[in-house]
């Protein structure tokens, strides 16, 4: 896998894990919901700073983003983790 897709699944498995909707962790970290799409479909080329910022927004290493394993939890997440992110909360 490469580096945007990594980020971005890891970034969609923390997020389901907290239980939280694309545009709650969007208000959370002043960004576009629609950046935060891009970046778990791993379409979005990311700055180091970018990836200090989600990785501190959820409490983890910038390393842990980089996770294969959590990467293949994450493709295993239904396409609509909404629907299952509200139902966590």
């Amino acid at each position: 896998m490469k580096s945007m897709e990594l980020v971005g699944l890891n970034m969609k498995w923390l997020r389901y894990q907290k239980g939280w909707t694309q545009e709650y962790y969007a208000n959370t970290i002043k960004f576009d919901v629609f950046d935060i799409n891009y970046i778990e479909a791993g379409s979005f080329n990311l700055t180091c700073e970018t990836i200090d910022l989600i990785a501190s927004s959820f409490g983890v290493a910038p390393r842990d983003l980089f996770s294969e394993r959590t990467a293949k939890l994450a493709k295993k997440l239904p396409k609509r983790v909404e629907m299952y992110a509200k139902m966590k909360s």
